[in-house]
């Protein structure tokens, strides 16, 4: 399946397998640094590796939860999920976020804690080369799961390359403090700035987007007159029917769209279902928003 967007037109099934193979890379590539920073932060003493190591965690824990939400999402809606799948994505994304919070609260904290205590360690140099191989790799990362977020329209992908992104500023500060550090005792204080730079960025990046996804869970319409728009649309090209109510309920990234409608001409039961198919297909035509109709006669 192909979709124009903008001057490219993107093959859809091509970019869902794309988005499998970034996934399964990205929770390779997450895994592996987290066993890199970790190991090397204790072993040079670099407190802002370790912070460092501990947000890589926290992506090998995204990377596992988008992998499972993406195979439930893509589903078609059943008895139990009448609406369809597509929220957990939503659901899935605040869940990472919340974590992420919490974890950059918990570094902040911890920063903030020594540097009162005035427990410095001046970093080997020796971790340099390996904080500059987790920054590239974390920005390989991010570009791929934007890449795949984007084009698939996949807010839980997204949500994976901002924390690759938060990754990749935090292994810049943590570059900053071990490089800082190393002018002399004095300066050792600059790895656990870096540490807690590093859980700023994180809570200040993450905040942001846990709003996005918490106004994503919660139902509501697209704009104060969509659907006034929709009335306005279904009378002036089925006169004889007249919209007495319309509801909403968000389904991902679109919406469900339940319209009541009053028959003011004669007609059989029959006509009245070849009408609303017409209508069904004119508007999702015509409202790229709107994912599912469900028509309903008023009999008052």
């Amino acid at each position: 399946m192909t979709e124009k967007s903008g001057r490219l037109i993107i093959d859809k099934d091509q970019c869902q397998a794309c988005s499998k193979k970034v996934l399964v890379w990205t929770l390779v590539g997450n895994s592996f640094l987290v066993v890199l920073k970790l190991v090397s932060g204790v072993m040079s003493g670099s407190s802002g590796m370790i912070a460092d190591g501990i947000q890589s965690i926290s992506c090998v824990v995204t990377s596992i939860m988008v992998m499972v939400t993406l195979s439930w999402s893509s589903r078609e809606r059943d008895a139990r999920f009448p609406y369809g799948y597509e929220k957990l994505e939503i659901l899935t994304t605040f869940v990472a976020f919340s974590v992420l919070i919490g974890i950059g609260v918990f570094i902040v904290l911890s920063g903030v804690l020594a540097i009162l205590r005035r427990d410095f360690v001046q970093p080997d140099i020796m971790v340099l080369p390996v904080a500059g191989i987790a920054l590239f790799a974390t920005f390989m990362i991010q570009r791929h799961n934007f890449c795949a977020g984007e084009k698939l329209q996949s807010s839980a992908m997204i949500a994976n390359g901002c924390h690759a992104g938060a990754d990749v500023l935090s292994s810049g500060a943590v570059i900053g403090g071990i490089v800082l550090s190393q002018f002399g005792p004095d300066f050792a204080v600059c790895d656990k700035i870096a540490a807690l730079i590093v859980g700023i960025v994180i809570v200040k990046d993450s905040l942001k987007h846990w709003m996005t996804s918490l106004r994503g869970m919660i139902d509501q319409i697209p704009s104060a007159g969509f659907g006034q728009d929709i009335e306005g649309w279904i009378c002036r090209h089925y006169p004889g029917y007249r919209p007495a109510d319309i509801k909403f309920k968000k389904t991902g990234k679109k919406f469900w769209v339940g319209i009541s409608l009053r028959c003011s001409l004669p007609a059989t039961v029959g006509e009245a279902v070849v009408e609303m198919r017409k209508m069904n297909e004119s508007l999702l035509m015509h409202f790229p928003l709107i994912h599912e109709i469900d028509f309903f006669i008023d009999t008052v």
